[in-house]
C-alpha cells in the first residue's frame, strides 16, 4: 500500500499539471463550436425564437436587391416585427441567400396551424413548420442548405464571443487561468446560449460585438487610452448599434469608462480621440439607419413602429418583476423552441444555486480586492454593465412582452465573469462546474429537442404490449393501441396513449386527428387536435402499408370536473375544411364515433 502511494502521486500530479496548462483560449471555443453543430443538427431551421421573422428579413432583402422593408402595423409579411431591427446581420446573411438557389422556399416553408408558441407546459405540436426530413439534416434542398450555412456563420459569431469572454477574464485576472476557464465555460456550456448561437438570429452578431467591446474596454481601463484601441472600439460600437439596438448601449458604457480614465489620468487628448472616433465612425457607418427611422417613423430607433406591430401592454414594475422573473431565469439557462421546450427542473435549480453561490462569493472577492484599483475598477464596470442590462430589459418588458433570457446575452461577458470571480473566491474548482455543464449541454439536444421534432417511428408489426383493434377512416386504419388509464378521477391528470396507424395507400389529402375525453354524462372534458406525430408528420407524407407508432399525452385542465366511466373518442377530419369522417369498423359497419373505454383500477 505504501509503495503504491508514490506511484499514484506521480500519476495525479502530471494530470493536474496538464489541466493547468491546457490551451483553454482555443480549446473551449472549439468545444463550443462542436456543441453548436449538435444543436444545429437537433433544432430545425425555424424553431428558435423569432427565427421566422429573422429569415423573413434575410429573404426580403435578398429578393429586393438590398432594399429594406418598411414596418407597418398589422402587415402579413414573413419578416414580422424584425423590419424595425437594425439591418447589419440581415445584409450579411442576404449575401449568402442571394448566392445560393432558394427557389424552393415556398415549398419548404409550410406553417403548422397547430403549433404551440410560448407555452412550455402544453405538450406536443412544437414544430412551427412541417419538415419532411428533420433528421438527418436535409442538405439537398437549396433553402435548407442555405439556412444551414447561415446558421454555421452565426455559430462562428458565438465562437468568437466565447473567445472574447476568455480574454476579458484574462484581462481582469491575468494570473488566474482558472477564472478565465470558468468564465468561458459558463458561457460556452450554457445550453440556451448554444441554442441561440446555432440559430438564424441577429442576436449572434450583437452578442459577439458586445463581447469584443467589453474585452477592449477592460483593456482600456487597465492600460489607458491608445489611439488604435479607441478606433477599434469606435468601429465595434458602430457595427453593434447597426446589428441591434442593445449594441447602442455600449456607446454610453465605453464613454463612461473613458470618463473614468480621464479623471484618473488627466489624459484629455486620449479621451477626445475616443469621443471623436466614436461619434464620427458611428455617424459614418450607422447614422444613416437612425436618420431613416427618423424620416419614416418620426423617431430614431424604430421601436414605436415595432410596438405598433407586436402590441403594447400596461403593467407595473412590481408586477413585471414578480410575474415574469421565473420565465427570465429559465430562458437564460435553457428554454428551447419558440419558448416551448423546457429542460428538467433539476437543471434550473442547480443553476439557481450556482448563481446564488457566485453572488455570495463575489461579495467576498470584492472585499478581498478592495485595495486593488484596477480590479475594483474592472468589477465596477462589469456591475454597471449588468445593471444597465437589467434596467433596459425591465424598461422594454414594461412596454411589450420581452422578458426572455436571450436579451441578456449581449451582456454575457459581464454575467459569466462576475459569476466566475465569485465561484473561485469560494475556492470552487472550475472543473466541478464546467464538466457537469458540458455533459448536460451535450445531452440536452437528444433529451429535449430532437424528441419534439422527430417523425413518429415506423414499426414492422404491432408489439405484444399493444391491444389489437380495427377502425378505418378512408386510407387510414387504426390497428392497435396502448392505453394506461388514470388511477382516479381528478383534474390536472395526464393520460398517455399510443396509437398504431397503417396507411392503406399514399394520399395527397391532409387529415387532422382529434382525441377527446368524454365523461359518463356525455360532457366533453378535453380535446386534443393535431396532425400525426403530434404535429410533425402530415398524412400526405405517409408511406403506403407502413405502420406508425403515434404517442400522445392527453392533458386534463386543472379545473376539469368529470365523472367515471369515461371514454376516449378518436377520429379524423379533412383539414382545413372539416366535415365528418365516420369510422368503419372491422364488421364493415360505419360507426358514429370510435371510442375506447377508460378502465379504472
Amino acid at each position: 500500500m505504501t509503495e503504491d502511494a508514490p506511484a499514484k502521486s506521480r500519476v495525479a500530479l502530471p494530470f493536474v499539471a496538464v489541466l493547468r496548462v491546457l490551451p483553454y483560449q482555443w480549446l473551449l471555443p472549439l468545444c463550443f463550436f462542436c456543441l453548436g453543430l449538435i444543436y444545429i443538427y437537433a433544432a430545425p431551421h425555424f424553431e428558435a425564437s423569432d427565427s421566422i421573422g429573422h429569415i423573413g428579413m434575410i429573404k426580403w432583402i435578398a429578393d429586393h436587391d438590398g432594399a429594406l422593408p418598411v414596418q407597418s402595423a398589422g402587415h402579413a409579411q414573413l419578416y414580422r416585427q424584425q423590419a424595425s431591427q437594425p439591418p447589419l446581420y440581415y445584409f450579411m446573411m442576404a449575401a449568402i441567400w442571394s448566392a445560393l438557389d432558394t427557389g424552393d422556399f415556398d415549398e419548404f416553408f409550410r406553417l403548422s396551424p397547430f403549433a404551440i408558441v410560448g407555452d412550455p407546459m402544453r405538450l406536443g405540436n412544437r414544430n412551427r413548420i412541417f419538415y419532411r426530413q428533420p433528421y438527418p439534416p436535409n442538405l439537398h434542398q437549396g433553402t435548407s442548405l442555405t439556412l444551414y450555412i447561415i446558421r454555421l456563420v452565426t455559430l462562428g459569431m458565438g465562437t468568437v464571443t466565447v473567445a472574447a469572454v476568455f480574454q476579458s477574464a484574462r484581462t481582469v485576472m491575468p494570473g488566474r487561468v482558472d477564472v478565465a476557464a470558468l468564465a468561458c465555460a459558463l458561457t460556452a456550456f450554457n445550453p440556451q446560449f448554444i441554442f441561440i448561437s446555432a440559430s438564424a438570429s441577429n442576436d449572434g452578431l450583437v452578442i459577439m460585438l458586445s463581447a469584443l467591446i467589453t474585452w477592449q474596454t477592460l483593456l482600456m481601463l487597465r492600460e489607458g487610452f491608445h489611439t488604435r484601441r479607441s478606433l477599434v472600439l469606435a468601429l465595434l460600437i458602430a457595427l453593434a448599434s447597426l446589428a441591434k439596438l442593445s449594441g447602442l448601449v455600449f456607446a454610453a458604457l465605453v464613454i463612461l469608462a473613458g470618463l473614468w480614465i480621464l479623471i484618473r489620468t488627466r489624459d484629455r487628448r486620449g479621451f477626445l480621440v475616443l469621443l471623436g472616433a466614436v461619434l464620427l465612425i458611428w455617424l459614418a457607418i450607422a447614422g444613416w439607419w437612425f436618420l431613416r427611422n427618423l424620416t419614416l417613423y418620426q423617431e430614431p430607433f424604430g421601436t414605436a413602429a415595432m410596438l405598433d406591430y407586436v402590441g403594447r401592454r400596461q403593467t407595473t414594475i412590481p408586477q413585471l418583476l414578480t410575474g415574469e422573473f421565473q420565465g427570465l431565469r429559465i430562458s437564460f439557462w435553457g428554454l428551447f423552441g419558440a419558448f416551448s421546450i423546457l429542460t428538467h427542473d433539476i437543471h434550473y435549480q442547480l443553476m439557481d444555486a450556482l448563481t446564488l453561490l457566485s453572488a455570495a462569493g463575489f461579495l467576498a472577492f470584492a472585499a478581498k480586492h478592495r485595495r486593488d484599483k484596477f480590479i475594483l475598477t474592472a468589477i465596477c464596470f462589469l456591475v454597471v454593465i449588468l445593471a444597465v442590462a437589467c434596467l433596459t430589459l425591465v424598461w422594454w418588458s414594461a412596454q411589450t412582452t420581452a422578458s426572455t433570457g436571450r436579451l441578456l446575452f449581449p451582456y454575457i461577458t459581464s454575467i459569466s465573469l462576475l459569476m466566475a470571480l465569485g465561484l473561485t473566491a469560494l475556492r470552487m474548482p472550475a472543473l466541478l462546474v464546467a464538466l457537469p455543464m458540458f455533459a448536460f449541454s451535450i445531452a440536452a439536444p437528444f433529451l429535449f429537442i430532437i424528441p419534439n421534432y422527430d417523425h413518429p417511428p415506423q414499426v414492422d408489426q404491432l408489439p405484444a404490449s399493444a391491444r389489437q383493434t380495427f377502425a378505418r377512416w378512408d386510407e387510414i386504419t387504426l390497428i392497435g393501441y396502448e392505453l394506461k388509464p388514470p388511477e382516479r378521477v381528478a383534474s390536472g391528470l395526464e393520460i398517455p396513449i399510443t396509437l398504431y396507424w397503417r396507411a392503406q395507400r399514399e394520399s395527397t389529402e391532409t387529415r387532422a386527428l382529434f382525441i377527446s375525453l368524454v365523461d359518463s354524462e356525455g360532457s366533453l372534458v378535453t380535446r386534443l387536435e393535431t396532425f400525426p406525430g403530434w404535429g410533425t408528420l402530415p398524412t400526405r407524407w405517409w408511406r403506403a402499408n407502413t405502420i406508425y407508432r403515434d404517442d400522445y399525452i392527453l392533458q386534463l385542465p386543472e379545473d376539469a370536473a368529470w365523472s367515471a366511466p369515461a371514454q376516449l373518442h378518436i377520429g379524423w377530419y379533412p383539414f382545413p375544411g372539416g366535415g365528418d369522417m365516420p369510422p368503419v369498423l372491422e364488421s364493415g359497419e360505419a360507426a358514429a364515433v370510435y371510442s375506447l373505454a377508460l378502465q379504472f383500477p
